[in-house]
């Protein structure tokens, strides 16, 4: 079972092994680097010496013939660089001329020789061979006697830069962990109360406390998802209470009419005339509608799903939607206008098609007043037909404009219910609409109509 834990402390303990990785490397790889390049540069030095020294003696023995004339250099030469310590020239027999020792001022004035040495160099020192070679024929040969590269002013400064460089990387270890420790609280804590907003929201609680921010796109975009996820689930919870209230209250009069005409005429009360017993069947036929309202949302789900596609004229769709609906306006006193473009094709399936605008027609006529106006437009634009029906009645106001295409969302309960319905219609269109791959869209104000704008591919009409 693996241990759970928490953002901030995992995103610690990962910026943590990054930084103690990265400052065990880098500081281990320059330390070799620079060890390698010094030693290399020592070394390339030394040899330069060794040959300029070779060509001193060589000099000085063709100037003479012999090696007597370096009998009168000093033992304590100041050719000698460091980190030579001493110098024997031997003659083409291997017979020792003479040693030369590299003698430091503070060892002069002190009356220090070679004996005097720490012992450490004298068991340290490297040596290193070199003939003395003149028109090719070998007269002399050097042996060098040098401190090693640890014992050289570059291994001292090596040393001194490496334990320089180990206390910066203590000091910057101890500042990533102050940094990780920061970065992960500004990381961590919209996230953090991201979540604990997602619990307060598993909880029921949709309220938002106070506004949570982060400059962070990625955590914005997470924190405006948790809030509007709040705020939808705030409003279909609203939704559906205001369901249950609207299907409580439209099953409880009839059933309460048709219970209270029974009880009457069991009871003697009421004779069974036909005029009584029509009465309560109508009450028996606002349930039978009722019912079948709610299962007109099965259309909402199953939208999507069962599209029979076909090539038709949108045009005679539109026409027969209008036809239908002709007389209903008449009776009701409003005029419907339609301007409708001429043998357009498309790859619809013509039945939904013509539910959803028979829906938006409806709704229309619901909410227009006797002496109003429904235009219907329908043109072809590229690839695409528009719909739109435009009424002039009592319109949608801001607050609501925003849930008008949710299950259930009535504008205004009162008239909803005096006019039917259960606010399912404009729900069924986006269905409709949505599965077809189409847009819909409308603009509204209150007391100034409504205009709904339907916009759905025609495909490949070929």
């Amino acid at each position: 079972m693996s241990v759970k834990r928490s953002l901030r402390t995992q995103l610690i303990f990962q910026y943590m092994v990054i930084v103690i990785v990265c400052m065990l490397i880098i500081p281990t790889a320059i330390s070799e680097l620079l060890d390698m390049q010094f030693r290399n540069f020592a070394s390339e030095r030394l040899r330069e010496n060794e040959s300029e020294i070779a060509e001193l003696f060589a000099a000085l023995y063709v100037q003479s013939g012999s090696w007597d004339i370096c009998a009168l250099l000093p033992m304590d030469a100041d050719f000698l660089r460091w980190p030579m310590v001493t110098v024997q020239l031997t003659d083409e027999d291997g017979g020792e001329v003479r040693t030369y020792s590299r003698m430091s001022k503070r060892e002069k004035r002190r009356g220090k020789s070679k004996e005097n040495e720490p012992e450490i160099l004298k068991e340290e020192l490297i040596v290193s061979n070199r003939d003395i070679l003149i028109d090719g024929r070998r007269v002399g040969g050097l042996r060098f006697l040098c401190v090693p590269f640890n014992f050289s002013p570059e291994g001292a400064f090596l040393r001194k830069f490496n334990r320089i460089m180990y206390y910066a990387v203590a000091f910057m270890l101890v500042t990533a962990g102050a940094i990780a420790f920061f970065m992960a609280f500004r990381i961590s804590r919209p996230v953090l109360n991201a979540a604990k907003r997602a619990q307060q929201i598993s909880r029921g609680n949709y309220q938002i406390e106070d506004k949570m921010e982060s400059d962070i796109t990625e955590l914005s975009i997470l924190i405006d998802s948790v809030d509007r996820l709040g705020s939808t689930l705030e409003a279909q919870e609203k939704l559906r209470r205001r369901l249950l209230s609207d299907v409580a209250h439209e099953l409880r009069n009839p059933v309460t009419i048709i219970k209270s005409h029974l009880e009457a005429i069991e009871d003697g009360v009421w004779q069974p005339t036909p005029e009584r017993i029509r009465l309560t069947v109508s009450e028996v036929d606002r349930l039978s509608q009722l019912i079948k309202e709610v299962e007109r949302l099965t259309s909402i789900e199953s939208a999507g799903h069962a599209l029979a596609l076909e090539k038709v004229d949108v045009s005679q769709i539109i026409e027969k939607a209008a036809l239908v609906f002709d007389p209903l306006y008449k009776n009701k006193g409003v005029t419907l206008k339609r301007e409708v473009e001429v043998d357009v094709a498309a790859v619809v399936d013509a039945g939904k098609i013509r539910q959803a605008i028979e829906n938006l027609l409806s709704n229309a006529l619901r909410y227009t007043d006797a002496g109003g106006e429904v235009s219907v437009t329908m043109k072809k634009e590229g690839g695409d037909f528009t719909v739109e029906v435009q009424d002039s009645g009592i319109g949608i106001s801001d607050k609501d404009l925003p849930y008008i295409f949710e299950r259930f969302y009535r504008t205004d309960v009162s008239r909803a219910r005096a006019s039917g319905g259960l606010g399912i219609g404009l729900a069924i269109v986006k269905a409709i609409i949505d599965a077809h791959g189409g847009t819909i869209s409308v603009k509204s104000k209150a007391g100034e109509g409504s205009r709904f704008t339907l916009k759905v591919p025609r495909k490949d009409i070929e």
